[in-house]
């Protein structure tokens, strides 16, 4: 197809006068251009370049202006996303320091606790680091819920599911005339095995509450062989041993006016005649 005219698109010969655009090099009839004498004279002359109505000024700034529009908008809209994502990052940042800091707080209230139910004596308390009491506090928690029964013959079954079956079923006979109790989540023997000696069962329950249960029945229970017992981290474990060992040495000196108590699981030393509820005093 040959050249046409951008106006009347009319084809372009050398024959009909026409003009070639400086900037898109497409041609356009110089009768079309609507231009007077002057004008045509100076673009003939190529003392200006001509520019078709396409590429001239007025189009262009147009077209600029479109384009800075558009580039407006999809600034406007990144800087929105921009702003949505920093909010939303800002606020789980904000959450979580929200959730370290409720941390904090309960493991400082629950130190606060565990310093203040221990018994007045001259034992020094140990110097714990943030990270200790964190860990003990911790390792309460998941004790809360065992609970370690001794002195229970160990099964002679040769296979593991049927020593803890056995273990069950012993388990259920030292508690059935003390009560309703939901069966163990499992059952552990604790320690290495010993010829011709048990080692405890440690009783996992299902919820420390179901623990305390079981703790409690030892009020019916008459054999105190089969005393069932908490699951003591090792601090609650020493601290207990130091407060005995206390007592003893304070019993030796001639103190005979002293018990030995426990509440919470703490022993305490107290004068004779103390009740569990007015102990320990600061």
């Amino acid at each position: 197809m040959g050249v046409v005219c951008l106006f009347c698109e009319g084809a372009v010969t050398p024959t009909t006068p026409s003009v070639k655009c400086g900037s898109c090099k497409k041609y356009g009839h110089i009768r079309c251009l609507k231009l007077n004498e002057s004008e045509i004279a100076e673009i003939i002359s190529n003392q200006s370049p001509w520019l078709c109505p396409k590429c001239s000024p007025p189009y262009t700034s147009v077209i600029t202006d479109k384009i800075e529009e558009i580039m407006k908008k999809q600034l406007s809209i990144l800087q929105q996303d921009l702003k949505q994502y920093i909010d939303n990052s800002l606020k789980s940042i904000n959450d979580r320091l929200i959730t370290v800091e409720n941390k904090v707080s309960l493991i400082q209230e629950e130190w606060a606790a565990f310093k203040t139910s221990h018994p007045v004596s001259n034992i020094n308390h140990c110097d714990l680091d943030f990270n200790s009491i964190a860990a003990e506090i911790e390792d309460r928690k998941l004790r809360s819920s065992n609970v370690l029964l001794s002195n229970v013959p160990e099964s002679t079954a040769s296979s593991v599911a049927q020593k803890i079956e056995d273990d069950l079923q012993q388990i259920s006979t030292i508690l059935s005339p003390l009560g309703s109790f939901p069966n163990p989540k499992k059952v552990v023997r604790i320690g290495s095995f010993r010829p011709n000696s048990a080692r405890p069962l440690k009783i996992v329950c299902e919820s420390e509450i179901d623990a305390k249960n079981i703790l409690r029945s030892n009020k019916a229970n008459s054999n105190r062989n089969n005393h069932f017992r908490p699951d003591l981290t090792r601090f609650q474990r020493d601290f207990n041993n130091n407060v005995r060992d206390e007592f003893k040495k304070r019993l030796s000196n001639g103190e005979a006016d002293i018990d030995l108590q426990y509440k919470n699981n703490q022993a305490f030393i107290v004068k004779k005649g103390t009740s569990r509820t007015t102990f320990p005093k600061k």
